[in-house]
């Protein structure tokens, strides 16, 4: 009886681990956020105070506030997670989460811009996970360059490309762009606040 508990337990911890391995990790994340972010770790005063933060206050703001608020635990993929929340930290949900509206394109689930734990199991659908996680990179390129000091800040590009998937001589997989709803004049829950076509080099 002794030995059948024995081997249950093994299986369970096996199994877990076996889990927990597929979950992706924000430890693993936040070494190259803060390479991105440099000095001040990523941490916008303007919002969290005028003072500096320590890496330990950092890692604990954007794992709250970022991470744990977009499901980063919940995604397989590790390369899912940080090209989404990544981006998300660098420049926000954007105006009528447009940043989160084109994640939910690529997916193919209903573009509300609120990013659910529904939404989370469809990207775990897919098989290849570059073909979530490039769309959004090329969505990211075309996000920053549509800014209007999109030339001043060359970084934001590497930092996009940064998080592509590529083969061995160096091209990108899974090689094209999804825009979401809102940005090409089709969007079936709400009125832009002004047209379409501006909305792309004034969002936030």
């Amino acid at each position: 009886m002794i030995q059948l508990q024995r081997m249950l337990l093994i299986g369970f911890l096996v199994s877990f681990m076996s889990v927990t391995s597929q979950a992706a990790s924000f430890d693993k994340y936040f070494t190259k956020l803060i390479k991105f972010e440099g000095k001040g770790f990523g941490i916008n005063q303007e919002i969290w105070g005028k003072k500096n933060f320590t890496k330990a206050e950092a890692f604990k703001i954007h794992r709250k506030f970022y991470w744990n608020k977009y499901h980063g635990n919940l995604f397989k993929s590790q390369e899912v997670a940080e090209a989404l929340i990544d981006h998300i930290i660098n420049a926000g949900e954007g105006r009528n989460s447009v940043n989160i509206r084109a994640f939910e394109a690529i997916i193919g689930v209903s573009q509300d811009g609120k990013l659910s734990k529904e939404d989370v199991q469809v990207a775990n659908s897919f098989v290849k996970c570059e073909y979530v996680v490039n769309p959004y990179v090329n969505y990211r390129l075309h996000f920053y360059g549509s800014r209007k000091n999109a030339k001043k800040y060359p970084g934001w590009m590497i930092r996009a490309r940064a998080f592509g998937i590529f083969d061995e001589e160096n091209n990108m997989l899974a090689d094209f762009l999804v825009l979401p709803d809102i940005l090409i004049g089709r969007s079936p829950d709400e009125d832009l606040e002004e047209p379409t076509e501006e909305l792309a080099s004034k969002v936030d």
